[in-house]
């Protein structure tokens, strides 16, 4: 919470009872802890405010349509890209196999596909 870790806030919490007397460590609890609850009550009201200006403005919208658009580039360029995946499970995108030799049918290009496979697994 706010960047501390555990640790940190032992040595603090250490700390505070060397320098601090006894009988003042409830009364400055008190402080802190109201200090904590207005910081998160203010954050969430800022975090309110902030949704209702969002919705305002129209940044859902906005927000649903540059996904809509980066969602066909990306289906334009699989359509252009095939993907392999080699056998260490890397992906590899290169030009689509149809583009490249569309005088081949769909079972031609299996048939070269799966040559190349086997000289590659031969050469490994």
């Amino acid at each position: 919470m706010f960047g501390f870790s555990f640790a940190e806030l032992i040595l603090v919490i250490l700390i505070a009872l060397i320098f601090i007397k006894p009988k003042d460590l409830p009364e400055i609890a008190h402080f802190v802890g109201k200090i904590f609850y207005r910081a998160k009550r203010m954050y969430g009201d800022l975090k309110k405010s902030l949704k209702e200006m969002e919705g305002e403005l129209g940044i859902d919208e906005l927000k649903h349509e540059l996904n809509r658009g980066i969602a066909e580039e990306k289906a334009k360029l699989e359509e252009e890209m095939t993907v392999i995946v080699d056998m260490y499970g890397n992906e590899h995108h290169v030009p689509n196999v149809k583009k490249v030799r569309p005088d081949l049918s769909e079972e031609e290009v299996e048939l070269e596909i799966k040559k190349h496979n086997e000289e590659n697994l031969k050469l490994n």
